[in-house]
């Protein structure tokens, strides 16, 4: 009778713990495939800087989205970003690398705030001006889902912690 009984808790415990590890599971898929398409939107930002792929770029915002460089006022919209980016100036920026590591991303309904670190290598060039720049820094993205369920960067800031003039 007690080994009847014992192998019914056991039997009850292995279920529950089998139940709620399915909808943990099905939990865990949604943000995966969240958390998947937020990384993938993160490469392709990077990689575009990489190839210097102005609409690339310019595609991963949203319309209203404010980027907030170090020490400069937030710049806010996509046409006033893209002006600060990429002027059309005769000006050259040439990003020579970018790696960044995402150092932590949450994600809560339909924002993710991701904080990663970078190290971006670019050079400048315009006329008879020339100079190259080094900067590591912490930067924080917010992305928004869309009414299409698509991620989108909403918000952008990033601080340097170190910048050498090359």
């Amino acid at each position: 009778m007690i080994l009847c009984n014992l192998k019914k808790i056991i039997f009850s415990i292995f279920l529950t713990l089998f139940i709620v590890s399915c909808k943990n599971d099905k939990a865990n898929e949604i943000v995966n495939t969240d958390e998947l398409e937020i990384r993938k939107i993160h490469s392709e930002y990077v990689n575009g800087w990489l190839k210097t792929d102005e609409e690339g770029i310019m595609e991963l915002l949203e319309e209203n989205s404010r980027i907030q460089p170090n020490t400069l006022k937030p710049i806010e919209g996509k046409s006033e970003i893209r002006k600060f980016w990429f002027p059309k100036d005769s000006s050259k920026t040439i990003i020579n690398d970018y790696t960044t590591e995402i150092i932590s991303l949450n994600i809560i309904d339909s924002i993710a705030v991701s904080t990663h670190k970078s190290l971006l290598d670019w050079t400048y060039k315009k006329d008879s001006i020339s100079f190259g720049m080094l900067q590591k820094g912490i930067n924080t993205t917010i992305y928004r889902k869309q009414l299409d369920n698509s991620w989108k960067i909403w918000r952008s800031m990033w601080t340097d912690i170190y910048v050498e003039r090359k």
